[in-house]
């Protein structure tokens, strides 16, 4: 028996993983520039921090922000289509 089947499985906590930029992408079905664009309004929160140049989320964090998505707190109100009114004739 080697020293890899006796190791007992890891259990992540989720307070300290991290989620890089492009596993957000992947999960929202966003692109890179969408993601950045999200993070500019406001829609998708500040990263964290960097690690090697590329931006890091706090696993809890994200997963807060995933919950008030999908909740539907996060959409924009949109104004009701108004039809022009007819030009005179």
């Amino acid at each position: 028996m080697s020293s890899l089947d006796s190791a007992a499985p890891a259990v992540l906590d989720t307070a300290q993983s991290i989620i890089y930029g492009p596993q957000i992408d992947r999960d929202l079905a966003i692109t890179d520039r969408g993601r950045r664009k999200m993070i500019e309004r406001g829609v998708i929160p500040p990263p964290d921090g960097y690690f090697g140049g590329r931006a890091f989320w706090r696993a809890d964090r994200y997963a807060a922000f995933k919950a008030d998505l999908l909740a539907g707190k996060l959409g924009k109100r949109r104004r009701p289509c108004v039809p022009a009114e007819p030009a005179a004739a």
